[in-house]
């Protein structure tokens, strides 16, 4: 679909004349107007900031291609594909970003966007501040990068205060090392915390069987994220801790009913 006709469908979705929509943009109808029309296309910073305002990402905003990698955001042919471990072609990744199961190089967000962005400005014609914009937008929301972006909108302030920056950089560090067979167990683990939280929590027995099973599965799964299975006095702090944050309360509570979050506390309680 064509950014004109997405415009058209996100702002009347979201109940927006165009001028309600100019409003919220600072710009004027007309402009909006003629973006729905197809006459001109919005600047790179203009499309960000008309996706901060729908919550609409980006990569949905702009006319990507069906297939690119999940690492750099290059388009991606059948001849570009990485591998799997065993040696089965992945759709996710590139070549030169996914090998036999395995990222190719070690990088950050930034040192990528900075390799990456005057071949972007060269091959689509735009400059060079464009294209770090663009990549700086995009990249966040792709498959290697999204843990990490979400982790630090979250929680990073209070991690970092409270565990210091190399013990958060390391986990981070962690993630983005992972291929995509680890990533893809790590959320399976993740819903099957949450999936025998609710069987635990329905037991209501923090002593119990389940319960214990509970933590057992939820201790492994903080294990993967620190690197290390945590000591029984650091992991309790950390579950006591969720109770004092809406933020964690509303992730357990949400999915599992209302006093997950509580429930999980006093569970591994008794398990330490």
């Amino acid at each position: 679909m064509a950014f004109a006709d997405k415009l058209v469908a996100i702002r009347r979705a979201h109940n927006l004349t165009q001028e309600g929509l100019a409003a919220k943009l600072y710009v004027t109808r007309q402009a909006v107007s003629r973006w729905e029309r197809g006459e001109v296309t919005p600047g790179i910073d203009m499309m960000k900031l008309i996706g901060a305002v729908t919550g609409e990402p980006l990569s949905h905003l702009l006319e990507m291609p069906e297939h690119y990698c999940e690492s750099c955001g290059m388009y991606l042919t059948p001849d570009d594909l990485g591998t799997d471990a065993n040696g089965k072609k992945n759709d996710h990744y590139c070549k030169w970003c996914y090998d036999h199961g395995e990222y190719t190089y070690d990088t950050t967000m930034e040192a990528m966007i900075e390799d990456c962005a005057p071949r972007l400005a060269e091959n689509e014609g735009i400059t060079l501040d464009e294209a770090v914009s663009l990549m700086g937008a995009v990249l966040p929301q792709l498959e290697r990068w999204r843990a990490v972006r979400t982790n630090e909108e979250r929680f990073g302030a209070e991690a970092r205060e409270r565990y210091g920056n190399e013990a958060v950089d390391a986990a981070n560090e962690r993630i983005l090392d992972m291929d995509a067979v680890s990533w893809n167990d790590l959320k399976e683990l993740e819903r099957a915390v949450l999936g025998q939280l609710s069987i635990a929590l329905a037991d209501g027995d923090p002593h119990g069987p389940e319960a214990a099973k509970l933590v057992a599965m939820h201790r492994r799964w903080v294990g993967l994220h620190w690197g290390t299975a945590p000591e029984d006095a650091a992991y309790l702090r950390l579950v006591q801790g969720y109770l004092a944050d809406p933020r964690f309360v509303a992730y357990y509570d949400s999915p599992c009913g209302e006093g997950a979050t509580a429930f999980l506390a006093k569970a591994v309680e008794a398990a330490v």
